[in-house]
């Protein structure tokens, strides 16, 4: 990256009318911090709980947002998993433990998820907004899920690893931090997780903190943040669409290395690890 100051995203994921309080309280804490702008990653019809596009409230709140710089991105539909699960003790553990039932594109052909996505975007469009990326629920990814979004006009999709550029193909290598709240035992695993890999990938020309909604109601969870947030204040901080856009820019000035971005002749989903099975 030359002398460029390494970057820093930060996005709230599962946005959402019935998430609206604790999404609100969440980004207290960051504005508290002059954190942002920040990667709103917006879920259509979350659990079929309201609409994005149909209540004041958020629509209020999500605007604001955008005014300041945040950005708004798709995340899912309904951010659920209702395909069947196979026989296989992976799909189980990966669909149900990990993800906890929230893997919505992660066994989709191409048809549903293309519908799916197209659904999604009609609704945000609605609602005033021009998202311009495409995250899935738990980064969990079908290849016919890939194949849809080579076929739409989004700019990029992100894995928990990376975000890639569909027109281009080209990778930004970006590990993401993210605790599982969910549940205690994951929670407190998720926490040592996310410190043994903020001291692995410090040095990384790109980092990503992800927090969800739920997060706040821990103070543990929030002290991780802070903590961490702390530790990557040198850090310039741009949504994952601007990132996506300056990387462009750098790999054609020749400024970017090829550890942070490579290009793929086909872009892959992201095979979950052993540590992001801990951390989520």
């Amino acid at each position: 990256m030359g002398t460029e100051r390494p970057r820093l995203c930060v996005s709230l994921h599962d946005v959402a009318p019935a998430t609206l309080e604790d999404c609100r309280r969440a980004l207290d804490f960051l504005d508290q911090r002059c954190i942002g702008p920040v990667s709103l990653l917006v879920v259509p019809q979350y659990h079929g709980r309201g609409r994005a596009d149909r209540e004041r409230r958020f629509l209020d709140f999500t605007r604001s947002r955008v005014s300041m710089g945040d950005e708004v991105v798709l995340h899912g539909f309904t951010h659920q998993d209702s395909a069947a699960v196979s026989a296989g003790v992976r799909d189980w553990l990966e669909r149900r433990v990990y993800a906890a039932g929230a893997g919505e594109f992660s066994r989709l052909d191409a048809s549903t998820a293309r519908t799916r996505i197209l659904k999604g975007l009609a609704v945000l469009r609605a609602a005033g907004w021009s998202p311009k990326g495409f995250v899935a629920p738990g980064w969990l990814m079908s290849q016919g899920t890939i194949e849809a979004l080579e076929s739409l006009s989004l700019d990029y999709y992100s894995t928990r690893a990376s975000i890639c550029h569909l027109k281009s193909e080209r990778i930004v290598t970006a590990p993401s931090f993210v605790v599982s709240s969910r549940v205690r035992g994951r929670r407190a695993l998720s926490l040592v997780w996310n410190n043994v890999l903020l001291a692995m990938q410090r040095g990384a020309p790109v980092l990503r903190v992800a927090l969800h909604p739920a997060d706040i109601r821990y103070p543990a969870v929030m002290r991780l943040w802070r903590s961490m947030l702390e530790q990557l204040s040198e850090r310039e901080i741009v949504t994952e669409g601007c990132l996506v856009e300056a990387m462009l820019d750098g790999a054609r000035r020749g400024s970017v290395s090829s550890s942070t971005m490579t290009r793929l002749l086909r872009p892959r989903p992201h095979a979950q690890g052993v540590g992001d099975q801990l951390a989520r």
